[in-house]
C-alpha cells in the first residue's frame, strides 16, 4: 500500500505524495497528482544534525552550541567539557539539541589543548554521538533513524568507508569517551552502546544525511525523517532549500522542497546528490562510491548527455588520416566501456580516457584554484579544446571563469572580445539550462552567466561603431532589450537561494546592475 503524506500546496490542503516501494528501489517516493514549478512537496524539521569540521581545522572550528567558526587558539571553551565555543553565553550549550547532551558524555575528558586540535576536537564525530543519544532522549526519532539503510553489506572491515570510520570516529568516541563514563552515566544517556552500533550509524550518515553550507562559512550535516526517501536523479525535479534563520528555534534548519519542473502524477521526485556539471563516469563513480547505488537515470543513459556532449571527446583519427568525429561511450553504464568514434573506426579504452581525462582535470583545477588570468585559461582552453569537445565540462570550467573577466580585465574590453563573451555565455546557459532546467542545482551558475551576458550586451550598447560613430538609439535598443531580458533571468534564478550568503550577495550586485541599466535607459530615454 502507498502511504499519503499530507503537506500544503498553493495555500491548499492536499496529499503531495505518496511512498511507495520496489525491490530495486526500495522505498521511494512519487507525486499523487499532477505538480508544478513552486509548488510545496515537502516540509520536515531535521531528526539530528551535527557540524562538519572546518576547511583548516587548526585554525578554526565550529562552535559545538552554534557553529560559527572560533579561532582555535584565543577562542573560549565550553566550562563542562572543553570543547570550543564562541560564548560561555551561548544558547546552544544547554540546548540538548546542540551541545547540551553531548556535553555529560564529552565532559569524560575535560582537559583542554591547543595544539593538535584537529585531532583533539573531532567535529566529524559529534553527528554520530547526537545520533545514538538520541536511543534515549527521543526514542520514536531513534527508531525512524535506524530504518535508515546503511549499506553495512558494503561497509566491511577493509573498505575504505568503514576503515575511516572505525579510525576518525568509532575507536575515537568508545576509546576516549564512552569507555570512560561511569555507569549511571552510561545507562541514563547510552543504554545500549557499541562500536558496532556507531559503525551502523556512520553509515546511515554517509548515505543519507544531507549538507548545509551556514552562511559564516561553516557546514552541517542533517538526517531528516522523510526527506532521505526521495531518490537520486541527475536531472533533478526539485530544489530543496533550509532554514536558516527562523524566529522560532525549533524550525532551524527545516528543509523545503519544492517541484521546479512539472511532475506528472505517479511520477518518481527526485533530488540529485552529485554535481550536475561532472561527465557521466564522475558522476556515477560518486555515487558508487558514496551512496552504493549506479544511477541509471535518463542523463546517465544517453550517452551524449541529453545533447549537452558534457563528456565527449573529439577523434583525432587514426594517425595516418585526420576525422573530425567525436569520441562517446559506447555504453555509459558499463565502467569499462570502450568509446567509439561516430564517423570513424577508431575506438579507445576505458582507462585510457579516464587518464587523459584525469590528467586534465588535475590541470585546470590547478589553474582554477590559483586565479589564473585570461591568458592562462585562454591558452589551457586552447590546448584541450584540440582533445575535447567545445561542451565539456573541463571546457565549461575554463569558460565560466573566463566570461567573469571578459570585458573586466584590461586588455580585454575591445568589440570582439565582447562578441565573444555574448557567445560564450549563451552557449554556457543553453548548456546550463537542459542540464538543469528548473535551477535545483546550478541556479549560480546561471544568474552568473544571465550576468554576465547582461554586463556584455550593456557594454557593447557603449561602444563605437567601428566607423568611429556614436551608436543610434535604435542600434542601442535591441542590445538593452536583451540585457534586461538577462538581469531578470539572473534574478529569477537566484528566488530559492536567498538563505545562504553566496546568493544573498550575487543578489546585491545583481540588483545594483538593474538600477544602473534602468539609469542608462532612461538617460537615452529609452523604454524597454
Amino acid at each position: 500500500m502507498a502511504e499519503n503524506k499530507k503537506c500544503q500546496i498553493n495555500g491548499i490542503n492536499a496529499s503531495a505524495f505518496e511512498i511507495r516501494s520496489s525491490e530495486e528501489l526500495g522505498r521511494y517516493i512519487v507525486a499523487a497528482h499532477d505538480l508544478y514549478p513552486g509548488d510545496l512537496v515537502l516540509t520536515e524539521r531535521p531528526l539530528v544534525f551535527g557540524p562538519k569540521s572546518m576547511a583548516d581545522p587548526e585554525a578554526t572550528m565550529p562552535c559545538v552550541g552554534c557553529y560559527k567558526p572560533v579561532f582555535t587558539d584565543v577562542g573560549e571553551r565550553c566550562a563542562s567539557c572543553g570543547w570550543p565555543v564562541c560564548s560561555g553565553n551561548c544558547q546552544g550549550i544547554k540546548d540538548p539539541k546542540h551541545h547540551g547532551l553531548e556535553c555529560y558524555i564529552l565532559r569524560a575528558r575535560p582537559e583542554c589543548v591547543l595544539d593538535n586540535m584537529a585531532d583533539y576536537y573531532r567535529h566529524d564525530a559529534l553527528l554520530p554521538l547526537r545520533c545514538v543519544l538520541l536511543q534515549k532522549s527521543d526514542p520514536e526519532k531513534w527508531k525512524v533513524l535506524n530504518d535508515m539503510q546503511s549499506h553495512m553489506e558494503c561497509r566491511t572491515p577493509g573498505t575504505e568507508a568503514y576503515d575511516e570510520a572505525d579510525e576518525f570516529v568509532v575507536e575515537y568516541l568508545m576509546n576516549i569517551f564512552i569507555t570512560k563514563l561511569d555507569e549511571d552515566t552510561r545507562k541514563k544517556y547510552l543504554p545500549d552502546i557499541s562500536s558496532e552500533i556507531i559503525h551502523k550509524i556512520c553509515g546511515i550518515i554517509d548515505t543519507n544525511a544531507l549538507e548545509i553550507r551556514l552562511n559564516d562559512g561553516a557546514e552541517l550535516y542533517a538526517l531528516y525523517p522523510t526527506t532521505y526517501l526521495i531518490e537520486h536523479s541527475c536531472i533533478p525535479n526539485t530544489k530543496h532549500t533550509f532554514n536558516q534563520s527562523p524566529k522560532d528555534r525549533n524550525e532551524l534548519y527545516k528543509i523545503t522542497i519544492k517541484a521546479v519542473v512539472p511532475i506528472q502524477k505517479d511520477e518518481h521526485i527526485a533530488t540529485m546528490y552529485s554535481h550536475a556539471l561532472w561527465g557521466t563516469q564522475a558522476r556515477r563513480q560518486h555515487l558508487k562510491d558514496t551512496k552504493y547505488f549506479a544511477c541509471k537515470c535518463p542523463r546517465c543513459s544517453d550517452p551524449t548527455e541529453m545533447g549537452t556532449y558534457l563528456s565527449a571527446m573529439k577523434c583525432l583519427g587514426d594517425g595516418t588520416a585526420p576525422c573530425d568525429g567525436i569520441h562517446l561511450p559506447q555504453d555509459p553504464l558499463d565502467d569499462e566501456t570502450d568509446w567509439s568514434c561516430n564517423k570513424c573506426p577508431m575506438k579507445l579504452s576505458n582507462s585510457q580516457v579516464n587518464m587523459i581525462i584525469g590528467q586534465m582535470g588535475e590541470e585546470v583545477e590547478n589553474v582554477l584554484m590559483m586565479g589564473g588570468s585570461v591568458t592562462i585559461l585562454e591558452n589551457l582552453l586552447c590546448r584541450l579544446s584540440t582533445f575535447l569537445h567545445p561542451n565539456h565540462y573541463h571546457l565549461y570550467s575554463i569558460k565560466h571563469s573566463l566570461v567573469q573577466l571578459y570585458g573586466r580585465q584590461p586588455g580585454y574590453t575591445g568589440q570582439e572580445i565582447l562578441d565573444k563573451k555574448i557567445k560564450m555565455c549563451k552557449d554556457l546557459i543553453e548548456i546550463t539550462r537542459i542540464l538543469d532546467p528548473g535551477n535545483a542545482r546550478l541556479s549560480l551558475y546561471t544568474s552568473v552567466l544571465e550576468h554576465e551576458l547582461h554586463s556584455a550586451l550593456v557594454i557593447k550598447s557603449k561602444k563605437v561603431n567601428p566607423d568611429g560613430s556614436v551608436k543610434s538609439v535604435e542600434e542601442i535598443k535591441p542590445l538593452l532589450t536583451e540585457a534586461k531580458i538577462a538581469i531578470e533571468n539572473a534574478l529569477n534564478a537566484l528566488k530559492d537561494d536567498l538563505e545562504e550568503m553566496s546568493g544573498k550577495k550575487l543578489l546585491g550586485v545583481i540588483e545594483d546592475s538593474k538600477k544602473d541599466l534602468k539609469k542608462y535607459c532612461e538617460e537615452k530615454h529609452l523604454v524597454l
